[in-house]
């Protein structure tokens, strides 16, 4: 067994997040992700009619074809990998799709070099606009800024070098037409994204604050129900034995042993109060309203979880929380069989969590209820994967090894 060092604990619960919705709030940022194919969508659409208004200018109707499917493209990858179930919205990807976008709109200025008359109505701008506005919601603010002034620079130039513009003026007014959709749009997506970072750091600060206030109150709540728990045993087996030994007034080895036995279960019941891990304690609590359940009783929660190392103290509050969600919604499926539901946590120099279970429901339904929490561990930090093979379920979890520090401070 190796231990988990308070060094490996600190690195694991200090791994950079992004100051993103998507990171910061996963599960509210996943609803906004319709957001982006209808972007996307509504770029090509006006790609397609800015076209098709350029007829009588067109250089290279073919080239302007081509442009139109390069935007497509960069519309369908935003759209595929912004969606929940392939969290997270990396920089790369960010990357690609801008300039994928910002060839297209260079291809379209080609397609109508030395033909076209007006700036206002050409559709690069726009395109590459409505594309960069959702991108705040998954991105860093600074990163989609940087984009943005790239995209608005290489259009705002390119419109500048035309010559062929029925509106006579300086080269700048050409470039800022160009640029300003660009800039606007983004600065207010980056403005919109600003406030709702804001407000959900708020938010949790106000969490932690009060989660600090109520800590007294349910450390003592927990107390006195572990006070009653003992009291029902001893009231259940170790009261009548006294109560027996005293009208007899002989003690036999067969007391002796009974009463070792008595005292073993309550300094394990003590000991059990005492170090009960937070897994524990939350699929017990999350199976609680199944316990007349055939396998949902009789079982004590540490037996379902399988956590020698104890690896749990590297999760952090927001992943305990989905870590937790996870496992309500997966003990409250109808098909579930109770006694299958099993947690398992291996590997101290890179924790890697396994929940298991059998449910017998379908494949699409389980998909779409558990992968919100799926994606967002993904957004988390972590590494999470969902199989379903049959009956048999299975989520697994764990950091990636290039953010998780070995005991030795090392990095893979």
């Amino acid at each position: 067994m190796t231990a988990l060092s308070s060094q490996a604990i600190i690195g694991a619960r200090s791994a950079v997040v992004e100051r993103t919705p998507q990171r910061l709030d996963p599960l509210g940022a996943q609803s906004a992700w319709l957001l982006v194919p209808l972007l996307g969508g509504l770029a090509v659409v006006y790609a397609v009619c800015s076209t098709i208004g350029h007829a009588g200018q067109l250089r290279d109707p073919a080239l302007a074809v081509i442009a139109i499917g390069v935007l497509l493209l960069a519309a369908v990858v935003a759209s595929l990998r912004s969606h929940p179930g392939l969290a997270p919205f990396g920089r790369w990807t960010h990357f690609s799709v801008i300039l994928t976008a910002l060839t297209a709109a260079c291809l379209f200025t080609s397609s109508v070099w030395g033909r076209n008359a007006r700036i206002q109505d050409d559709w690069g701008q726009i395109a590459v606009a409505l594309l960069l506005v959702a991108m705040p919601l998954y991105r860093p603010i600074g990163e989609v800024a940087g984009s943005a002034i790239v995209s608005a620079l290489v259009l705002g130039a390119l419109a500048a070098a035309q010559h062929s513009l029925v509106i006579v003026s300086a080269p700048l007014v050409y470039a800022s037409v160009a640029a300003t959709p660009i800039l606007a749009l983004a600065a207010g997506g980056a403005g919109y994204a600003w406030t709702l970072t804001g407000e959900t750091l708020r938010w949790r600060e106000v969490a932690r604050e009060g989660q600090a206030r109520l800590e007294g109150e349910l450390r003592q709540a927990a107390e006195r129900m572990v006070a009653q728990e003992r009291m029902t045993f001893l009231n259940a087996e170790a009261v009548p034995f006294l109560t027996e030994l005293v009208r007899r007034g002989t003690v036999t080895e067969e007391d002796a042993g009974t009463a070792r036995g008595i005292a073993d279960r309550l300094r394990g019941m003590s000991v059990r109060a005492v170090g009960r891990p937070w897994l524990a304690d939350t699929l017990d609590l999350a199976l609680g309203s199944r316990a007349a359940l055939p396998g949902a009783g009789g079982e004590a929660p540490a037996e379902r979880v399988d956590d020698p190392d104890h690896l749990e103290r590297v999760l952090t509050a927001d992943q305990r929380a989905i870590v937790g969600a996870l496992i309500a919604t997966v003990a409250a499926r109808p098909g579930l069989d109770p006694s299958t539901l099993v947690i398992s946590a291996r590997g101290a120099q890179r924790p890697v969590f396994v929940l298991s279970a059998h449910v017998d429901e379908a494949r699409s339904e389980l998909r779409r209820e558990l992968l919100p929490f799926v994606s967002s561990l993904n957004a988390l930090a972590m590494r999470a994967t969902m199989r379903v093979r049959g009956v048999e379920l299975t989520v697994r979890f764990a950091y990636p090894v290039e953010t998780f520090p070995y005991p030795e401070g090392r990095r893979r």
